[in-house]
């Protein structure tokens, strides 16, 4: 192999590995280790994943892979307790179709009365939500109450 060769696969392995590792960016710094840590436990699984506390951390994982319109009603994957108690948020979403962003809703049933913010499947997880608003500028932490699987189209604005 060659000079020229050789350098091309060293920069193409480079480029893999910097695919495959989630970038690290201030909200990812090192407080955020155990979200790290649960992104690869569950990376494609296709599902969102809640956690009371920031960091990623739960007694209880919560998951599901489909919509919510209520998560203080009972039924559905979120219920009751997790109603408005949510601290960080993670999304372990698929690319079935471009349906891979979480839209999560101050409100329940989808209303956008008191706004929504979106969560990329690139983004894949927020380690504390208070660091972030809804559309209509409340707070997302302890604040979500639906959630519904969207195309990246259908939000204004998104988490970081």
């Amino acid at each position: 192999m060659g000079k020229k060769t050789r350098a091309l696969a060293a920069m193409g392995l480079t480029a893999l590995f910097a695919v495959m590792v989630p970038a690290t960016t201030a909200q990812a710094a090192p407080a955020s280790a155990n979200c790290d840590n649960e992104y690869w436990e569950y990376a494609g699984d296709g599902n969102v994943h809640i956690y009371y506390e920031t960091d990623c951390r739960s007694l209880n994982v919560k998951y599901g892979s489909g919509d919510d319109v209520n998560w203080s009603d009972g039924l559905g994957h979120f219920a009751w307790s997790d109603n408005d108690a949510v601290s960080s948020v993670m999304n372990t979403g698929t690319y079935s179709g471009g349906w891979d962003v979480v839209k999560f809703y101050v409100d329940a049933n989808y209303s956008q009365a008191q706004g929504y913010s979106c969560l990329k499947r690139s983004e894949i997880y927020v380690d504390d939500l208070s660091r972030n608003t809804s559309t209509t500028g409340h707070t997302m932490n302890n604040s979500i109450s639906s959630h519904q699987w969207v195309t990246q189209g259908a939000c204004a604005k998104f988490m970081s």
